[in-house]
């Protein structure tokens, strides 16, 4: 009737938003956009790790380690590897259409 008893030695689970999926995908994508529409611009420069798309990644990769810290879990109780691997996804197909909008934007008179 009642859930397996918690080890001693293990804190008690920290409850989880319903909608971190969301906000992570969201996020993605919303980021992905946003640098892909200055990508043309190089605005942090010309260098291969200074691409929109590196520090796009970089920042993601730091949210997902602050996410961990916070809840002090591992990452993939929270979310599913497939969801990070697919909001990585959505931020480059995203950083794609925002790098096209934004190249075919900059063309008009």
């Amino acid at each position: 009737m009642s859930s397996a008893p918690q080890s001693p030695d293990r804190p008690p689970p920290v409850p989880v938003s319903p909608h971190l999926l969301t906000g992570w995908f969201g996020l993605m994508a919303v980021g992905g956009l946003g640098f892909g529409l200055f990508a043309d611009e190089k605005p942090f420069g010309s260098g291969v790790l200074a691409h929109p798309l590196a520090i796009l990644f970089a920042l993601a990769a730091a949210a997902l380690l602050t996410l961990r810290f916070l809840h002090a879990q591992p990452l993939t109780e929270m979310i599913s590897t497939r969801a990070i691997v697919l909001g990585c996804i959505i931020g480059v197909v995203c950083f794609f259409v925002g790098d096209w909008f934004g190249v075919n934007l900059m063309a008009l008179p």
